[in-house]
């Protein structure tokens, strides 16, 4: 692997953490519910 892939790699698993504790911060509700289900699939169909 090269280093530039390595840094990529690095930033999105960076970029998900954020994303996953944005959404925790939320207040429990359908919402939220539906965004981790909507970053699930996303996840899913990236990979």
């Amino acid at each position: 692997m090269s280093f530039a892939q390595y840094r990529a790699a690095r930033q999105v698993a960076r970029d998900r953490r954020r994303l996953y504790a944005r959404i925790a911060a939320m207040p429990h509700s359908t919402v939220r519910d539906e965004l981790v289900a909507v970053a699930q699939r996303y996840e899913r169909s990236a990979h």
